[in-house]
């Protein structure tokens, strides 16, 4: 090649083609990457040159090399059959244009072919998933007949005696958890039911399709539907139909569980009332004890004392009585107590047991068929039923093996548990089986076919043949042994270490102590705030809030920068006819994130209407989409320089915090902390202030089981590795799964001091700390049968096909059949062990925890901060609870985002007007601050917001200088 230009040209055209697959001209190549390759070569750049060069017929001849070199075809008709098949192949599995296109380029580079301009990728990814959409619409309308037509038809008309469609009655959510609600849900699902006599149709749909018509069906009213083709309406009915009775049988099943916990409860109540009413009872009964005790001590004869201990057993036959109860059915047994709360509620709940199928997940069917029993039964008056029955369900003793030993005598009349008994008590044993119900349930011993969260997740799981083809790999992705002896001896030695560990350590660790058997850790101290941290940060807040910005200048600065809303679109997939789009999404992002609504943000900002607003929340917003703006800014902010001296991006911390809702919604209980009904919103939140994740969730539930879904779930450029969080956001099942997904959990734990630790073996002394642990050994063997089971879970996480939160639910409940809840139990225990060892050896790990966790809960204070316009959330449908949580994590991020680049800018005004600045004094700054206005004026300004600079760094060498010269 003759002269430097084409050999830099040669070079220049090689390299973006490698990186890109396909080739561009130099003013399309960014100048960083131009200079770097100059300087690597040596070579001045002179872009007239370059451009001369793009032009040239040497140009042509090195696309030639290039190719011949690579090996690779230019794009031709070939290629276009190939990626149209390609194409239509991936629109049957996937939805979003975005995965449709890549499987596209991977086909392309798979067979060496030069890949062609985007525009053409596009374009044929739209006719691909518009042709296979309307083949899919056809064959639905095709096998439709015209009854089933005509009564889909009737969902879009207005009754004269009603005052909303059947099809707006259809997208009501749940109620309330009260008799009447349960009663209502019966309805609806009937309703439903009926409906759904033609699901089949939509069993060639695959299920991202399915569930992507069943959204769009959800954002639209009865006249849009109307509106729509024929053809796609009918199949986007039926797609609604199918995930509203998901959801209601969910719902029912929901209802159950809540409905027996009140009888608990009320059971609880009741007993703590009977025990308190019996006080009397007992000392008695206990003073009498003592005094037979005293009497038969005593020198009078044998005579004397029979006579006297008859009469203190006799003269209060209502003491005997009550001894005898006591005994025969536990003092403490609130079981005796649940029948009379649960009559009121019978009916509704047997409807529910008549309506749903309810399958064991396991060989064993011995719980199955005590709920075939006891619904053959229902109707019966008499007290007992004879399991020898000669009805059409029969229930041998074998199949009560699953009653627990305080049900026993109350259901059964026998005392001994070890008797095969003969009858059951009906109204004890209907009580007895519900309540279990919701323990099956829990554990996922009974699925329910046709629900979404009661399915049965065995389903979703990778092949046994899958997991052996990923499993090597896997194990150096996380970094442990795969093969059972080698795992066990790794944890082994793992937790070996770390015991001699705090064992030698023990004396010269003054802040750990064991007194009486207890151990005891030190309070941290406060660390002093960094010398000239206070003047730095009054200086910084002064020009923050010189800046005069409010919160929809937050916005529309880093719509500007960032163009969040690219992400916001018609559920349909088709382009976007909004005019100024822009303004509409920040306005509807304001809106709802802030808690002020559509109808107060119209009347406050001129040229929109609160039906617009609503439009794009309706027809625009889904929580997916949410969450990829909110990716979108996590990753900008990670681009920042001042956030890495903030925190670790690879720490990471969950915590939840109330958001008060209306009373009448399934989602919403009474949280006792609290003092409210709501529910809770759940962060996962970077070491560096961002927030990664949130979710909604029930206040009752335990927030571990959702703890690793914001890792697993988070697709920024933060991946954090290791977790914190506070007591609830952790289990033994919990830190035995995270373990294996590679994921570190160090929670902060209030009862830390109550938690068992494991030896690695019984053999094991130690001179300081052998009071610290259990006299329980770990059953090792479990861990080492167990290991294929629990690492084809972890592996079908890691794939996405379940998340570890379906998991964990089943892994939160003890149960006989669930021997994957003892393997995970007990791999907890040896990792939990592992972690509170190294919790009481470092005072430092002890502060990251501590500061970790204290970020999480000043970002839920922050958050609220922003839904500054009410006190609860204004929604009363789950779906679009969940939204407002997203679209107020949206906003905080945004702030966040803001703030970080308005405190750059800041600070580097400060430093040249001489201030001087180090490394832990800009540690100590937060972006969590509050300068932006929210009330007054609200005016969408249409102003430049300028450029960032993301690689900009304030210069802390020539600071830290000054200092040593001061």
């Amino acid at each position: 090649m003759r002269g430097q230009s084409n050999r830099f040209g040669f070079i220049l055209i090689l390299k973006t083609f490698q990186r890109l697959g396909y080739f561009v001209t130099s003013d399309q190549i960014p100048e960083a990457i131009i200079a770097h390759l100059a300087e690597i070569e040596k070579i001045p750049v002179d872009r007239e040159v370059l451009k001369h060069y793009d032009d040239s017929r040497s140009r042509k001849t090195h696309v030639g090399l290039i190719r011949s070199y690579l090996n690779v075809c230019q794009f031709n008709s070939e290629a276009s059959k190939l990626l149209c098949q390609a194409l239509v192949d991936a629109t049957l599995t996937k939805d979003d244009l975005a995965d449709i296109i890549n499987v596209g380029i991977e086909t392309l580079v798979k067979y060496r072919y030069e890949l062609p301009a985007f525009g053409t990728l596009l374009r044929e990814a739209k006719e691909q998933r518009t042709a296979t959409y309307r083949t899919l619409f056809r064959d639905v309308h095709e096998r439709l007949s015209d009854a089933e037509r005509t009564k889909l038809d009737a969902l879009f008309l207005v009754g004269e005696d009603c005052q909303t469609s059947p099809w707006n009655d259809l997208k009501i959510d749940a109620p309330k958890v009260t008799q009447s609600g349960l009663r209502e849900l019966l309805t609806r699902y009937d309703q439903l039911s009926a409906m759904a006599g033609n699901q089949e149709l939509l069993r060639n749909i695959p299920v991202v399709k399915r569930q992507q018509l069943s959204l769009e069906g959800l954002s639209l009213d009865a006249a849009s539907m109307a509106d729509m083709e024929i053809k796609k309406r009918y199949t986007v009915s039926l797609a609604l139909i199918e995930r509203q009775l998901a959801r209601v049988t969910d719902d029912l099943c929901d209802m159950i569980c809540k409905q027996m916990m009140k009888v608990q409860h009320l059971a609880d109540a009741e007993l703590e009332d009977y025990l308190t009413a019996n006080q009397d009872k007992t000392d008695e009964i206990l003073r009498r004890f003592a005094q037979l005790d005293t009497l038969l001590q005593s020198d009078q004869s044998v005579d004397d004392q029979l006579t006297q201990a008859r009469q203190l057993v006799t003269e209060r036959p209502d003491l005997c009585e009550f001894s005898r109860v006591h005994s025969e059915f536990g003092g403490k047994n609130e079981c005796r107590f649940m029948w009379r709360y649960f009559k009121a509620r019978r009916s509704e709940l047997f409807r529910i047991l008549a309506k749903l199928r309810f399958v064991a997940t396991s060989q064993d069917k011995s719980f199955e068929n005590a709920l075939a029993f006891v619904l053959a039964y229902n109707r019966r008056h008499s007290d007992w039923i004879r399991l020898n029955g000669k009805g059409e369900i029969v229930l041998t003793p074998q199949d009560l093996d699953w009653m627990p030993a305080k049900w026993w005598k109350l259901v059964t009349g026998e005392s001994d548990c070890k008797l095969e008994p003969s009858r059951v008590n009906r109204r004890q044993f209907e009580v007895c089986v519900f309540r279990q119900l919701v323990q099956e349930l829990k554990s996922a011993d009974i699925c329910v076919p046709g629900s979404d969260t009661y399915s049965d997740s065995r389903g979703q799981l990778l092949s046994t043949d899958e997991c052996n083809e990923a499993l090597a790999e896997y194990g150096e992705l996380v970094g442990l042994p795969v093969e059972s002896q080698a795992f066990v001896d790794h944890l082994r030695i793992q937790l070996t270490d770390a015991a001699n560990a705090v064992d030698r350590d023990y004396l010269s660790n003054t802040n750990f102590n064991i007194v009486n058997g207890r151990p005891t850790l030190a309070r941290l101290i406060k660390k002093p705030e960094p010398k000239g941290f206070r003047v730095v940060e009054e200086a910084l807040t002064r020009k923050l809030q010189a800046l005069d910005l409010s919160m929809l200048d937050v916005l529309g600065d880093t719509m500007q920068w960032l163009n969040w809303g690219q992400f916001f679109g018609p559920l349909s997939g088709h382009e976007s006819k909004l005019e100024d789009e822009d303004r509409r999404q920040i306005l509807t992002t304001f809106a709802y994130g802030t808690g002020l609504g559509p109808t107060q943000v119209a009347k406050s900002v001129s040229g929109v209407s609160d039906r617009q607003i609503a439009f794009v929340n309706q027809r625009h917003v889904t929580t997916e989409k949410l969450e990829a703006a909110i990716c979108e800014v996590i990753n900008g902010y990670n681009r920042f320089w001042l956030p890495k001296l903030w925190g670790d991006t690879k720490r990471a911390a969950a915590d939840g915090t109330l958001w008060d809702l209306y009373e009448n919604n399934l989602l919403s209980e009474y949280h006792i902390r609290y003092g409210s009904w709501g529910g809770i919103a759940y962060y996962h939140v970077s070491d560096n202030y961002i927030a990664l994740f949130s979710h909604f969730i029930p206040c009752g539930v335990w927030e571990a089981i959702y703890i690793l879904d914001g890792l697993t779930k988070n697709k920024s450029d933060i991946q954090p590795d290791t977790l914190h969080g506070d007591t609830q956001a952790q289990s033994t099942p919990v830190f035995g799964l995270a373990y294996l997904l590679g994921i570190k959990l160090m929670p902060r734990i209030r009862n830390w001091k109550d938690l068992k630790c494991y030896k690695p073996s019984s053999d094991e002394a130690y001179i300081h700390i052998g009071e610290l642990f259990a006299k329980d050994n770990i059953n090792w063997a479990l861990i080492s049968r167990h290991l294929p089971d629990m690492l084809r879970i972890a592996l079908s996480i890691k794939a996405g096909k379940i998340a570890p939160s379906t998991i964990l639910r089943k892994l939160g409940t003890a149960s006989r059949k669930n021997k994957l809840y003892y393997a995970f139990r007990e791999l907890g225990r040896v990792v939990r062990t592992c972690f509170l060892l190294e919790y009481v050896n470092s005072e430092e790990l002890r502060r990251l925890i501590h500061s970790a966790t204290n970020r999480c809960e000043s970002f839920n204070k922050f958050a609220q901060w922003i839904y500054f316009a009410s006190d609860l959330i204004q929604e009363n449908v789950r779906d679009e609870q969940l939204k407002v949580i997203k679209y107020n994590h949206l906003i905080a991020n945004l702030l966040i985002f803001h703030n970080c680049k308005s405190m750059t800018q800041a600070l580097k005004e400060l430093q040249d007007e001489g201030m001087i600045l180090t490394p832990d004094i800009l540690r100590a700054l937060s972006p969590y601050r509050q300068h932006p206005s929210r009330f007054g004026m609200y005016e969408l300004r249409d102003s430049e917001a300028g450029p960032i600079d993301y690689d900009f760094r304030l210069d802390l060498e020539s600071n830290e200088a000054q200092i040593e010269l001061a």
